[in-house]
């Protein structure tokens, strides 16, 4: 029964910070009812439900344009975070402590796939919260302090290379994915940082070489930018909620 309240908390939770993926880069603000992505039009209660609201719709908006499938994404993937947080913290301050960097995670890893943007104010922002609240749930503070600014200057090193290998063209690496990275090395320490970074880079790699592998097989111009970002979020959600900190 716990685990029940926990999932529906948690698809609640992400349909919430669906509001944030939605809105913030459309609309700039995040007050006043729901509206459809597609049409413009204020959603109905029942479409506001996670998960089923989307089903109900069949994955398309009254005009019959398809519907992302990144925010049921979102709501099962919140859900499916809370649970296993709460396996392996139950509800200690860690719990709530890492269900914030995951929901951090995850709100700009889909603007980012959605948008190819990360917003400093929230990324930068949520890394000066993690080190004030990192201190409070135990995080050693040389640890966080040492993750943020190693992450950041490694990151600064991969935009500058980018920069001069990729000159005229779009840069794989931006300032948003450095901020990213100081936020992440924030939130989970030094000492996590790079297995945490790891499955992201890797995901982040075979997704490359596969869009490699299209082209050569096709012979057609496929895009080649993706979204770094959000595999670097994904990464960590998965280390966070596999192994804990």
């Amino acid at each position: 029964m716990e685990q029940l309240l926990i999932a529906l908390v948690g698809l609640c939770i992400g349909s919430l910070l669906n509001i944030i993926i939605i809105r913030l880069p459309r609309e700039r603000r995040l007050l006043g009812w729901p509206r459809c992505t597609r049409t413009g039009e204020p959603l109905a209660w029942w479409q506001l439900l996670p998960v089923l609201g989307w089903l109900g719709q069949a994955g398309r908006a009254r005009n019959g344009k398809p519907l992302h499938w990144i925010y049921p994404l979102v709501e099962i993937l919140t859900a499916v975070v809370l649970l296993r947080l709460h396996a392996l913290y139950g509800f200690n301050p860690s719990f709530f402590y890492l269900s914030f960097v995951c929901m951090v995670l995850i709100v700009t890893g889909a603007i980012d796939w959605l948008h190819k943007f990360i917003y400093t104010f929230i990324i930068l922002g949520a890394a000066l919260l993690a080190l004030v609240w990192g201190w409070f749930v135990g995080m050693n503070t040389i640890d966080v302090v040492s993750g943020a600014l190693i992450a950041g200057f490694a990151f600064v090193l991969l935009y500058m290379l980018a920069k001069v290998l990729f000159p005229g063209n779009v840069v794989p690496f931006g300032m948003g994915d450095v901020y990213l990275a100081i936020f992440i090395g924030a939130a989970i320490g030094f000492n996590h940082l790079m297995p945490s970074l790891f499955y992201g880079m890797l995901m982040a790699g075979l997704v490359s070489a596969g869009i490699l592998i299209a082209r050569k097989i096709r012979k057609e111009k496929i895009v080649q930018v993706i979204s770094y970002g959000s595999y670097l979020c994904l990464g960590v959600v998965c280390y966070v909620t596999l192994w804990g900190i």
